[in-house]
């Protein structure tokens, strides 16, 4: 009984694309966000009450693979689907900042039905997950709110891997990411209930985004990262744009916003997993030549030498102790990888043979797998050793493609996102690719 449990097991396995770990990148973003625990540890023996567990699970298997199916052959939609990078702005028109006392604990409830009309031409500038199958996307709309200055922003969830989208309620806000105006340009979820608008200023929900509240957390909020009930948040309490920025956290469930003190300075690079936090050091030019580590939650820290010091970075760690490196170099952009929890970084990426620029978008998937490019994505499945040509195997028209990638992410190992310009890079011209194969080919999905 134990050997056929086993082969089922395999089977199904199988069936799943290798198994999904609900690991989570909510990042920013998204998948922009962060991950959701650590690996699990090992299994314990098997009892005959499994083979109920086995038979609920092919159930779900059969529904998983019918959205998969669905997905890849769905017909080409009329409406924009795109979601654009985090780095995108909006013009609106300067108004005063609107900000509210930290609330007490929420109470949760159930997402309500659509409170808000689906623009006709949804063009994506966030993308948030916390699974391979629920999503939020975030466009630019009309402003559905007394006293709105346009552009304001629309959010869809979905719950079936994109096969349908319903809309939620948004932040009573302008849609921009210039932090000398008011409003949000960002939204991460950490489950159906907790989610946040931001960047620059940032808006919180506990009810599956029924109501929005603004929080005044002292600055200009450019980033923030979710794992294990925390969120994080990179902070400009000086004014003065990344120098002097804070790393600050709350419980989701709560708004209860409080400086991590042993993090100093800190200036970009948010990643959190689990329990562990990574950011770069911030000195008096904008960014350190330090990544700071925390394996307690932000409790303490310890400083490595940056792959790229001075200059940006993203650091991605899907499975400890890997990291991946992707930093700006002055000219191009580079691809390292740590074994030790970026104590120490090496290349991962052949010498010269990308020359991708700096603001090429990079996920990982695993500690072996990544996806780096612009005009072309490449995936790499043995630590940045070779890197092969993505194929997209379905794009929104026959003649239609790729003009430039501006954002990657993935939720797990084989699921993952990118959001690139179809035809001509212009925000009307984004669109959101979906891949179950860890980056080795993405199809198009229509929004809504």
């Amino acid at each position: 009984m134990n050997d056929y449990l086993d082969r089922v097991e395999q089977q199904l396995t199988a069936l799943t694309d290798g198994g999904a770990h609900q690991r989570l990148r909510a990042r920013r973003p998204g998948l922009d966000g962060a991950g959701a625990g650590g690996p699990t540890g090992p299994k314990g023996p098997r009892r005959l009450t499994e083979g109920l567990t086995v038979l609920a699970a092919a159930a779900v298997v059969a529904a998983v693979v019918a959205i998969v199916l669905i997905n890849s052959h769905h017909s080409t939609s009329s409406h924009s689907n795109a979601a654009a990078a985090a780095s995108l702005t909006h013009s609106a028109t300067t108004h005063p900042k609107t900000t509210t006392p930290a609330a007490s604990t929420p109470t949760k409830s159930t997402p309500g039905p659509i409170s808000t009309p689906i623009p006709a031409h949804f063009a994506t500038q966030s993308f948030t997950a916390i699974s391979e199958l629920e999503w939020w996307v975030l466009s630019a709309a009309p402003c559905q709110f007394p006293g709105g200055h346009p552009p304001c922003g629309s959010i869809l969830r979905t719950t079936d891997g994109g096969q349908h989208f319903t809309g939620i309620g948004e932040p009573h806000a302008s849609l921009s990411s210039d932090p000398n105006q008011s409003g949000y340009s960002q939204i991460r979820f950490a489950d159906s209930d907790n989610g946040y608008a931001f960047g620059p200023n940032l808006y919180v929900t506990h009810d599956g985004g029924q109501t929005w509240h603004p929080l005044n957390v002292g600055g200009a909020v450019s980033d923030l990262a979710i794992a294990d009930g925390e969120a994080y948040a990179i902070v400009d309490v000086s004014g003065s744009g990344a120098a002097g920025a804070r790393l600050m956290h709350s419980a989701v469930s709560a708004d209860g916003w409080t400086v991590v003190p042993a993090a100093g300075d800190v200036s970009t690079g948010l990643w959190v997993f689990g329990s562990d936090v990574f950011v770069q050091s911030g000195v008096a030019n904008g960014i350190g030549s330090d990544v700071l580590v925390s394996h307690d939650g932000g409790a303490s820290f310890a400083g490595y030498p940056s792959p790229s010091p001075g200059l940006g970075c993203q650091y991605q760690e899907m499975e400890p102790p890997v990291v991946w490196a992707h930093c700006a170099t002055g000219t191009e952009s580079g691809i390292w990888r740590s074994t030790d929890a970026a104590a120490t970084f090496d290349t991962a990426e052949p010498s010269g043979r990308l020359s991708l620029p700096n603001s090429a978008p990079f996920a990982a998937a695993s500690a072996s797998t990544a996806v780096v490019g612009y005009q072309q994505l490449y995936q790499t499945s043995d630590d940045g050793g070779t890197y092969t040509p993505v194929k997209i195997t379905q794009s929104p028209a026959a003649d239609s493609r790729v003009a430039a990638w501006a954002w990657l992410g993935f939720t797990d190992q084989t699921h993952g996102v990118a959001l690139g310009y179809v035809g001509s890079v212009a925000p009307a011209n984004e669109r959101l690719f979906y891949s179950v194969d860890g980056g080795q080919t993405y199809h198009y999905v229509p929004v809504p």
